[in-house]
């Protein structure tokens, strides 16, 4: 299944979207690629979390992780 680029706009200014980097609809602006890379933990961010102890999941998604997986 292809994603439609044009259907989306860049998470972080708006304009159209041009590429998918850090799980984040991005445009060309090295500025947008670079808060995805921090929005994302980084680089290797989930890896620092693992061996933080921490889980890979960003704190912002575990709710609903839980929900997913039917604990509470």
């Amino acid at each position: 299944m292809a994603i439609n680029m044009e259907d989306y706009t860049c998470e972080f200014c708006g304009k159209p979207c041009k590429n998918i980097v850090y799980a984040a609809f991005v445009c060309d602006d090295p500025v947008c690629i670079d808060k995805a890379r921090e929005a994302r933990g980084g680089p290797g961010g989930h890896m620092a979390r693992k061996a933080a102890g921490k889980p890979i999941i960003p704190e912002d998604l575990e709710e609903t992780a839980r929900e997913m997986s039917g604990q509470q």
